[in-house]
């Protein structure tokens, strides 16, 4: 009985030290708000941003600068777009050891807005 234990115990130990990973998923409508405003969908973008950081227990240091804070106005400037529709994203985070390395996608149709001209109605 003891070596059945003994056994179970590290078995559960080393899935647990070896590789661990966690990830989410999430919807949204759009990046800004587009209420009754006429757009043309020109295409659908995926982009993946990873970055890596050594974490010891509680305490995290990264290695490269995470690209969240800007990331949609970041792939709206590459592709020459408006805004976002339709977006579909996920995280996810990889433990290698101490080192982890964390990736994020976003999946969305690049939209543009029509130069509106000025229609004035008559009476």
């Amino acid at each position: 009985m003891k070596h059945l234990i003994k056994i179970t115990t590290i078995f559960i130990f080393s899935i647990v030290l070896v590789n661990c990973a966690s990830s989410s998923v999430g919807i949204a409508t759009s990046n800004k708000p587009i209420p009754n405003t006429p757009y043309e969908t020109t295409k659908t973008v995926e982009k993946i941003f990873t970055w890596y950081a050594v974490d010891l227990l509680v305490i995290g240091f990264p290695i490269t600068e995470p690209p969240v804070t800007d990331l949609y106005e970041r792939i709206m400037e590459e592709e020459s777009g408006d805004a976002l529709v339709n977006i579909r994203y996920w995280n996810d985070k990889s433990f290698f050891g101490p080192l982890t390395r964390y990736r994020f996608s976003v999946k969305g149709d690049l939209v543009r807005f029509p130069s509106q001209s000025t229609t004035k109605s008559k009476k």
